[in-house]
């Protein structure tokens, strides 16, 4: 046979190779997303972003005491 047809043959060897590990290790990867000792952490209260001075949430509006303005 010619060169050219010995790399299509190791080629789709590969190819099918590669494609049965693949599929073999998601398959045993799905089987363990039932445990809880991933490392992953469910938080539920989001971060307290830290604001320049000034910038307020509208929500603490109503907590500021009116300011006297000078004209």
């Amino acid at each position: 046979m010619d060169t050219f047809y010995y790399d299509i043959l190791w080629s789709g060897i590969t190819y099918v190779i590669l494609t049965y590990l693949a599929f073999k290790l998601m398959r045993s990867k799905k089987s363990n997303n039932g445990s809880s000792d991933d490392g992953d952490q469910d938080l539920s209260i989001p971060p307290k972003i830290d604001l320049p001075p000034g910038i307020v949430w509208p929500k603490d509006l109503d907590k500021l005491k009116e300011e006297e303005v000078l004209v």
